[in-house]
This record gives C-alpha cells, sequence and structure tokens, in this order.
C-alpha cells in the first residue's frame, strides 16, 4: 500500500467498510457555495470483474473574482467523497482523483490522448482540439490557462513506496475511497468563462487484466 502524506487526514465519514484516504485543506469562508450532482458508474471488465465508482456529496464555495497583476483569477475550493467498490478476482485498486479545468472551451465532452503528461484534450466549438501539455497542478496551486486550453489540478499528493511522487492511492480489499474537503486551486490568466468537472480514474490488476475505468462528474462554471 502507498505511504500516504498530506496535510491533514480527514475521517471517512460516510464511507463505511472502505478503505479511505481522506484530503483536507485549510481556508476561510468562502463567498459563495453550491451543490454538485453526484455521478456514478459501473464497468465490468474483460475478465468478467466489476467495477464501480460513485462521486457524492460533491459540492463548490466560490471565492469572488479578483485581480493580481491585471489577471483574472478565479478560486473555488471542492468538497466530495468517492467510493470504489470491485469484485470477481480483483484485490484492491488505486485511485487518481482530481478536475479537469477548462478556459473558454466546455468540459462536458473530453478525451484524453497519449500527447504527453498532464495533456487534456478538450474539443472546442470549432471541433478542434487543443491540449496543453503539462497544463497540471496539485491542489492548492493556480493553474494558468489562456483561451481554449484545458488542464488538471490533482487532489491527491502523495509518495509510494520508493519515495516517488504520486497523485493516486492504493487501496486493497473490495472497497476503497478519497474523501476530501474544501481543497482549493485557482485558475489565472483565463479572460473568459471557466469551467470544470471531476475527474476519478480507477486502476485496477486481477492478475489476468490490468483495467482502468474513468469516471467524470458534473461540470459546473467557475465563471
Amino acid at each position: 500500500m502507498n505511504k500516504i502524506i498530506t496535510r491533514r487526514v480527514a475521517a471517512g465519514v460516510g464511507l463505511a467498510g472502505a478503505a479511505v484516504m481522506g484530503v483536507s485543506a485549510l481556508g476561510t469562508g468562502a463567498a459563495a457555495a453550491g451543490p454538485v450532482a453526484g455521478t456514478t458508474i459501473t464497468k465490468t471488465l474483460v475478465d468478467g470483474t466489476p467495477v464501480k465508482i460513485q462521486l457524492f456529496d460533491q459540492s463548490v464555495n466560490y471565492q469572488k473574482s479578483i485581480v493580481e497583476s491585471f489577471n483574472l483569477v478565479r478560486e473555488v475550493w471542492v468538497s466530495g467523497k468517492v467510493r470504489v467498490t470491485v469484485g470477481g478476482k480483483a484485490e484492491g485498486g488505486t485511485i487518481a482523483a482530481g478536475y479537469i479545468v477548462g478556459c473558454q472551451v466546455n468540459v462536458g465532452v473530453s478525451s484524453d490522448n497519449g500527447a504527453g503528461a498532464g495533456v487534456e484534450a478538450t474539443p472546442s466549438t470549432s471541433g478542434s482540439i487543443t491540449t496543453t501539455p503539462g497544463a497540471e497542478a496539485n491542489a492548492g496551486a493556480s493553474l494558468s490557462l489562456g483561451p481554449g486550453q484545458a488542464g488538471t489540478v490533482w487532489l491527491i499528493n502523495t509518495t509510494d513506496s520508493d519515495d516517488d511522487s504520486v497523485n493516486d492511492y492504493t487501496f486493497t480489499g473490495s472497497q476503497g475511497g478519497v474523501a476530501y474537503s474544501q481543497e482549493t486551486f485557482k485558475v489565472s490568466n483565463c479572460g473568459g468563462y471557466a469551467e470544470a468537472k471531476a475527474k476519478v480514474k480507477v486502476t485496477v490488476d486481477t492478475g489476468s487484466v490490468k483495467g482502468i475505468v474513468t469516471l467524470y462528474g458534473k461540470p459546473f462554471s467557475l465563471g
């Protein structure tokens, strides 16, 4: 199991029976808050192993837009819970959770490609694909995006058994989960509208097959 290093470790409320990693950030009261609809997906791997991902109790707190060095900066705090259930011959899995963020693009429809680390490809209104190599950050940081660009903010920042930095959490057994509260990120250099949506990627290795199942949450506006 990965060695977990976080700023604070929260209890797995609402995730009874699951191996849970909790991520919590400190902050002051936000200007506005609202819930974000949950999402559930169930997939079956080619060897018949079922994988179920649930994203629930999700909410976003909005800070007022501020101007830093003449750049419009949007800051949000996100909270939510992820529960993963595996069956068959699976004995655990790995969870990577974060948010896809886009500037003047619709993140409601997106796809990954192999162009490089941290690349999120998002179709624009013209149908073309704009990718932003290296546009990723950990929670608490600022993501700089220009019009038509998209990037990823990762909620988990830990190290593995070799002390290498990773953005995922490994659990054992039939259930695992991640609970995060008031994790913050900023979007800068985006002069137009901005959107975000949760992304949860689960990797399961049964010995006979290695499968990846990805859940995308409902998109919401950053203003």
